[in-house]
């Protein structure tokens, strides 16, 4: 290019640099060089949960069925995890909400819920959804049997382990201490002399009995002479059990089964608030009704039977010792091979180990539960976390220092190889099933 200025035409040079061709290239591929401002997140299919503020403010959706169907996650599991105030409970009941309200419907594969819920805050959900509501509470008109069968037919031998595994977590907790080897055996023999004495659901009276009046056969594999020796030798295990029946707890848990539900229904929401405060009782009480629930859960997974969540509050209440927190891993992993998705929620990262020391066989019980969960939604948590979540939850150090600055109702997920920032949106008419500081406002 020249110029008229003068009488030499001047030449303009350009400015010194490299050209090259625009580049084109796809979101997966453009993500990795603006890995927070890009994302296709986890597909359409799913209940919308909010926008992915680590990705533009895209729509997060998340269901965990289809997740698990699709092979982005290995077990249906979910670990929820938030201060008080923080939003935790607000996207479980959500979650809840969207889901058994809206991909259960009619028209499409059905989805049944039962909620554990130490604190009483699930009415309102159950009054929306139509779930069963059962509140226990102890000398109160409702009982529940844990050894009940459940509707569906199971294998003998696999119920009579279930039995046996919950009326052990249940007596270890009440006794505070390991079974002994008689004890462990002794009870192993009750179950199955109850299992074979009637085709009627045992209870926890029959169990008692059996301890003070053992059968010759449970003498002779004893080797005892007399089951005045037998009885005497497992006195504490039959006084443990009999707290339940005569105790403190007495009317809960010490009969057949008052509760009829509903199966065509969505489902039941157990209240166990009237023992939230002793923290004793509700680890029993929770045993306890968690035996009862997978009676109802335990069922395989077809084309006739609907697909189910369980809701666990207060987790840490079953991870105080290594027979209880073995029990729960039992029941995680059953319900898992029966196509159930648990939602475990506590407050702490913490609260996963606080009742037991590290390296201890609880707490690595407690690990092998995180690692068999696929999906944790974080909210806020204190600084002082911040090591837990690294250690315990295998966090990056970036995303564990996000936790502390998580404002109220935004979390971060990780599902599979999947992390984001979401914040989660509460429609108009879900406020009602999540203000659990109304009682805080009148």
């Amino acid at each position: 290019m020249s110029t008229s200025t003068g009488s030499k035409p001047r030449l303009l040079r350009r400015r010194p640099g490299l050209r090259i061709r625009r580049h084109r290239a796809t979101n997966a591929h453009v993500s990795a060089l603006y890995p927070f401002h890009s994302g296709t997140g986890l597909g359409p299919r799913g209940v919308y949960i909010g926008e992915d503020v680590s990705a533009g403010g895209s729509a997060w959706c998340y269901d965990p069925f289809q997740l698990y169907t699709d092979g982005v996650i290995t077990s249906p599991n979910i670990l929820v995890l938030g201060m008080v105030g923080s939003g935790k409970s607000s996207a479980v009941k959500t979650l809840l909400y969207r889901s058994i309200g809206l991909l259960g419907s009619p028209g499409g594969r059905p989805r049944w819920c039962a909620i554990l819920d130490p604190k009483g805050e699930y009415g309102p959900l159950a009054d929306v959804l139509g779930l069963t509501r059962v509140r226990l509470s102890p000398g109160g008109p409702t009982r529940l049997n844990p050894l009940d069968a459940g509707p569906h037919i199971a294998d003998r031998d696999e119920l009579r382990t279930r039995r046996t595994q919950m009326v052990a977590a249940l007596a270890a907790s009440v006794l505070h201490r390991e079974l002994s080897p008689l004890e462990e055996a002794a009870l192993g023999w009750v179950m199955e002399t109850i299992s074979e004495a009637t085709d009627a659901a045992p209870t926890l009276t029959d169990v008692v009995d059996l301890l003070v009046t053992p059968t010759s056969g449970m003498c002779e594999r004893a080797q005892v002479d007399t089951p005045r020796h037998l009885a005497r030798d497992v006195m504490d295990l039959r006084y443990g059990i009999g707290k339940l029946l005569d105790g403190q707890l007495r009317g809960m848990f010490d009969g057949p089964s008052t509760v009829h539900l509903d199966w065509s229904g969505r489902g039941v929401v157990i209240d166990l608030s009237a023992v939230h405060q002793d923290t004793a009782a509700l680890t029993a009480v929770m045993i306890a009704a968690t035996g009862w629930l997978q009676s109802l859960l335990a069922a395989p997974e077809s084309a006739g039977v609907p697909r189910r969540v369980q809701v666990l509050e207060e987790i840490w209440a079953l991870l105080g010792s290594e027979r209880v927190a073995k029990y729960y891993q039992s029941c995680q992993k059953l319900a898992r091979s029966y196509g159930v998705a648990n939602i475990s929620v506590a407050h702490r990262i913490a609260d996963l180990r606080a009742q037991s020391d590290d390296g201890t066989s609880a707490a690595k019980v407690s690990m092998g539960i995180l690692a068999d969960t696929q999906t944790q939604i974080l909210f806020r948590q204190s600084s002082d976390q911040i090591p837990e979540a690294t250690q315990m939850l295998g966090l990056t150090s970036h995303e564990a220092q996000l936790l502390p600055k998580l404002a109220r109702g935004r979390s971060l997920w990780r599902v599979g190889d999947h992390v984001a920032v979401v914040q989660h949106r509460i429609g108009s008419a879900e406020w009602s099933i999540c203000d659990t500081d109304q009682r805080l406002n009148l």
